[in-house]
């Protein structure tokens, strides 16, 4: 089923008959819409299973924006446990633990500052080069870059 949007009134997820929403033809029209123009329709409550059926739905644009950040959020958790050892448990008390890792996060964004400040190599870091389908392929997109600039 295809993703037709959150129906605010009834706190449900409305879902539709692919083949209606994207125009192609379907073996079981005859079957599952029964004649409807707008096709078959499901209304699904997401407090059933909220992992199931969140209120953004998955494959969405909206989800994988927001997916990204979370992503990138956990890389960074992962970051101050790991390599920082916040979660090795060396540390008792709340008060010692919380200047820990205020210290922790000071000299994570003073790197990261500094990371950012530093100067780039143009240029490949490596001697790997690149194979005659991919250079010709760069060199395609090259040309069509330049044609849609001129």
């Amino acid at each position: 089923m295809s993703y037709a949007g959150h129906e605010k009134d009834r706190g449900t997820l409305k879902y539709r008959c692919p083949a209606k929403v994207e125009g192609f033809a379907c073996g079981s029209d005859a079957r599952c819409n029964a004649g409807k123009s707008y096709g078959m329709t499901v209304r699904v409550d997401p407090e059933i299973d909220l992992r199931r059926f969140p209120s953004i739905p998955r494959a969405t644009p909206s989800f994988e924006r927001r997916y990204k950040g979370r992503t990138a959020v956990e890389r960074v958790n992962d970051r101050l446990k790991v390599f920082w050892g916040l979660d090795d448990g060396n540390v008792v008390g709340s008060r010692r633990f919380c200047a820990h890792m205020s210290a922790v996060l000071v000299v994570h964004l003073a790197c990261a500052t500094l990371l950012a400040k530093a100067q780039r190599k143009e240029g490949s870091f490596g001697t790997l080069r690149l194979s005659p389908i991919a250079k010709k392929l760069e060199d395609l997109a090259a040309a069509e870059k330049a044609a849609a600039l001129a």
